[in-house]
């Protein structure tokens, strides 16, 4: 009878984490991911890149510089003897319609602008990743927990019924009822584990760590992150702040810049040399200083095969990106209703299991117990209430880590922190 009461102790409290290596925080694990996540740098780079174009684009283009020698002897050097015979250096610049390079410069920087809120996108959506991989990592290791303390209890119902059959107080089915529900905790146990390699696999892929190098072990316990806001508040959000929505708004103006700079090209381009120089004088008298000046005309001759078109891609290119932003907004919106939903509905259900599943089934155990010891109850029945206790409590932590999944997910759309 000792034996049941140590039991019964077992059943009253949690029994500690086993494993002794180091405790992971998420909070350690999302500061190494900005510090060394491989897409994280990526992306940051791919912005910071954009951000050179638009001095570029601006510049008026690179001016020609050269040397034109005119000579009227194969035989002899007549620079000397002919005013025919001259040596110019020359120096030309083209001009763009006055706009162009301004419109050109505004494009980039939109696409700098649009790049910038791409990287803040990424960065969300690989924390994002990280977190829900971490409370993926906590459910499997709180499962193997759970599973290890239920199957050292039912190891000792197995004693106990072994026991009263030996002495002729059970029967053989209350051992091997027992027996069969030990062999399914190996096999859970078995199948948790290889999860367990699965998901922190993926966690070091999301820090850039080699494959095999240690993780330790997430926090014993995750409390749950508080949450207020409506739908109707996180919509607003949102469409306030979600990186993904400001960066179609970018490409949009982007495009509406790229049809400003389109029609322009209707307008012809500028070009301005100059060729100062030596020229020879009449009779072989030496040199003397000349110059000249060119002015020249890019004439959109092809407008009908060139300009026009140009044009109408640019129309499509804009009507693309408005209608791209209008898709993105209606996914947001959609994305936001689905994890508040998910959030929602499983903070409805921890209340439920911590005020009253859970509670009540430890105590339907516990009389469980109390009846076997005085032969009021018998082995399955006492068996059905461990297991329904065992498979609550993986319930409930089951929806605590969907509630902080769903979180992560909102943090990730509408750009602003939740879990604390």
């Amino acid at each position: 009878m000792k034996l049941l009461i140590s039991v019964v102790s077992i059943m009253c409290i949690m029994v500690a984490n086993s494993y002794a290596d180091e405790v992971t925080t998420l909070k350690s694990l999302v500061d190494e991911t900005l510090q060394n996540n491989p897409e994280i740098k990526a992306a940051r780079a791919r912005w910071e890149a954009s951000t050179k174009r638009p001095s570029q684009e601006g510049s008026l283009p690179d001016p020609i510089v050269g040397i034109n020698w005119f000579n009227v002897s194969f035989d002899r050097i007549t620079l000397n003897e002919t005013p025919d015979s001259m040596f110019l250096f020359t120096f030309f610049q083209e001009f763009p319609f006055p706009g162009k390079l301004s419109l050109r410069e505004q494009t980039a920087k939109e696409e700098a602008e649009a790049q910038e809120k791409m990287y803040e996108t990424d960065l969300r959506r690989v924390i994002a990743d990280l977190k829900e991989a971490y409370y993926i990592w906590f459910l499997v290791h709180k499962s193997i927990e759970i599973i290890a303390k239920n199957k050292d209890i039912l190891e000792k119902f197995e004693q106990i019924a072994e026991a009263k059959y030996a002495v002729g107080d059970g029967i053989q089915q209350d051992v091997l009822k027992a027996q069969v529900e030990v062999s399914r905790f190996i096999e859970q146990l078995d199948l948790l584990n290889e999860q367990k390699g699965m998901v922190e696999a993926r966690i070091r892929s999301i820090l850039n760590r080699p494959p095999d190098s240690p993780l330790g072990n997430p926090e014993t316990e995750i409390e749950k992150s508080p949450f207020n806001l409506t739908t109707e508040e996180l919509y607003k959000i949102a469409q306030e702040r979600a990186p993904l929505l400001k960066a179609k708004e970018n490409l949009i103006d982007r495009e509406e810049e790229a049809l400003k700079l389109a029609k322009k090209e209707y307008y012809p381009d500028f070009s301005i040399g100059a060729s100062p120089g030596l020229m020879g004088i009449p009779g072989g008298g030496g040199t003397q200083g000349a110059w000249g000046v060119t002015f020249g005309v890019k004439v959109p001759l092809y407008f009908w095969r060139k300009q026009r078109y140009g044009v109408e891609e640019a129309v499509l290119q804009l009507k693309a990106a408005q209608e791209d932003f209008s898709s993105t907004s209606q996914d947001i919106s959609f994305r936001v209703k689905d994890q508040y939903l998910v959030a929602k509905t499983s903070e409805n259900l921890l209340k439920l299991f911590e005020e009253g599943i859970i509670p009540q089934a430890t105590s339907s155990l516990e009389s469980a117990i109390a009846g076997y010891q005085v032969g009021n109850i018998d082995f399955l029945t006492l068996l059905d209430n461990l297991l329904t206790l065992f498979n609550f409590e993986l319930t409930y932590y089951t929806h605590l880590t969907n509630y902080q999944k769903a979180l992560a997910r909102i943090e990730e759309i509408i750009d602003m922190d939740l879990i604390k």
